[in-house]
């Protein structure tokens, strides 16, 4: 009996065909009940030995003992369960988080005033620098004092760049856009 073992796992680890013929017919029935003590459905536990019996395959394992390869095969199956109710959980909490995490519903009056804006920031980017700057501390809230002071210049010459830039973007806008302008920032 013990030969016979003995040539069982020297042809496991060769990887003959028989030998994982009578590894199936011996022990698949067996591993699948002891596996659906852990995991509820049999098409899983089915699954969880199945995938054992092609890693033994992958993996040229070697067994010594008789005792060694049955602890081999059921802690294997143990863990293999536990790995899956452990990823099921977290897939299960994911599921959970996605279905009654909050909705961010956004209408399509937000949708199209985030457009505007993102229209008007970008004609923004166009004007010439120094315009540019003028009218961004313009949109910052300050004074054209302030603006003629921080830049050194004419409190004129801040009036007409602040001229210049909404000239500009009137041409650059769409009407809802410019509009939004004048009301928001002007």
């Amino acid at each position: 009996m013990r030969q016979k073992e003995e040539a069982f796992y020297k042809e496991l680890s060769e990887r003959n065909t028989g030998a994982y013929k009578i590894l199936y017919d011996q022990y698949y029935k067996s591993l699948v009940v002891y596996a659906l003590k852990f995991v509820p459905h049999s098409d899983v536990a089915g699954d969880i030995v199945q995938e054992l019996f092609v890693s033994i395959w992958e993996k040229k394992i070697a067994f010594a003992t008789p005792i060694a390869f049955k602890s081999y095969l059921y802690a294997s199956v143990k863990n293999a369960c536990l790995n899956h109710l452990n990823h099921k959980e977290v897939e299960d909490r994911y599921a959970a988080s996605v279905l009654s995490g909050p909705t961010i519903a956004i209408s399509d009056t937000e949708l199209e005033e985030e457009e505007i804006y993102r229209q008007l920031f970008l004609a923004i980017e166009k004007l010439p620098p120094r315009c540019r700057g003028i009218f961004e501390k313009h949109l910052e809230g300050k004074k054209n004092s302030e603006i003629a002071e921080y830049y050194q210049i004419s409190l004129e010459t801040v009036k007409t760049q602040k001229k210049r830039a909404v000239k500009f973007l009137r041409e650059q806008l769409t009407s809802s856009a410019f509009l939004l302008l004048l009301s928001d920032f002007m």
